[in-house]
């Protein structure tokens, strides 16, 4: 199977070093970077009977990349948004996050303790309100969506499925089809989760039409670290990305001073 490049160039999976694929992008290994190109096929190795629907496809994945790249301009740098090094006609050349995603890192990782769950969370809670803020909505909310950068901060990526308001728009009252930020703040809850109990969980509401699934049908949180949090993000309890971070940012601050202050005496104590 061959590709194109921006630039015309034919590449072949052997002849070039993938970091990953998805229906409408690739992302390349490019020197100490990754960059991100749209998933379009050389119609010249294809039959004809083939090549029409084809044409179709690429031209819709060169527009996702574009649409990409106009979400990247809009929300800017962040600390919790995957490091865009430049875009271009080339593509989007971003940082290079060699501990993968999160999904992958939850497989293959014991754990890590309440304080650094605890930072993530807020990390997450922060970038999301800074999407919000720039009238953006995320939608593709997802552990797979999520990269984990050598100092274990996280960088979210790939916003392709983003829905950009103009910059005068109510975002709190938008929808996109059934994308809201109830939408977003119902998938971050399903993230939140994933991360408590160190292990992936998804729902999504795109796949349920949007409809929002009872809380009796969801997991149970009684017992775990923030379910109050996930229980008011799946229940729809907070109308906006601020009233969860102000909801939240000092409790999990407070548990992330008060287990590092721990670890700081039993190392006093030795």
């Amino acid at each position: 199977m061959s590709f194109l490049k921006p630039d015309g160039t034919c590449f072949h999976y052997y002849t070039e070093v993938f970091l990953g694929t998805g229906t409408n992008s690739i992302v390349l290994l490019d020197g100490s970077h990754a960059l991100k190109i749209p998933k379009v096929r050389d119609l010249e190795s294809m039959h004809e009977e083939h090549r029409e629907n084809q044409e179709y496809v690429n031209d819709v994945n060169r527009m996702m990349l574009e649409w990409e790249k106009a979400v990247y301009l809009r929300v800017g740098r962040s600390d919790g948004i995957a490091e865009c090094v430049n875009i271009s006609a080339d593509g989007i050349r971003l940082a290079l996050y060699k501990r993968g995603d999160l999904e992958t890192y939850i497989k293959s990782e014991a754990g890590v303790d309440r304080s650094r769950k605890a930072g993530w969370i807020l990390t997450l809670i922060k970038t999301i309100l800074h999407f919000h803020s720039s009238k953006v909505l995320v939608d593709d909310i997802a552990l797979r969506n999520i990269l984990v950068a050598d100092d274990l901060s996280l960088k979210l990526i790939d916003f392709g499925q983003c829905y950009l308001m103009p910059l005068d728009a109510d975002i709190n009252m938008a929808s996109d089809n059934g994308l809201t930020t109830q939408a977003d703040i119902f998938h971050l809850g399903c993230v939140i989760y994933s991360i408590v109990i160190w292990e992936r969980y998804e729902c999504n509401l795109f796949e349920r039409q949007w409809v929002r699934p009872l809380l009796r049908d969801l997991p149970n949180v009684d017992h775990i670290f923030c379910r109050d949090i996930i229980r008011k993000c799946w229940s729809a309890e907070y109308s906006s990305m601020e009233q969860l971070y102000c909801d939240t940012h000092e409790s999990l601050e407070h548990v992330m001073l008060k287990v590092d202050t721990v670890v700081m005496t039993d190392m006093n104590s030795h």
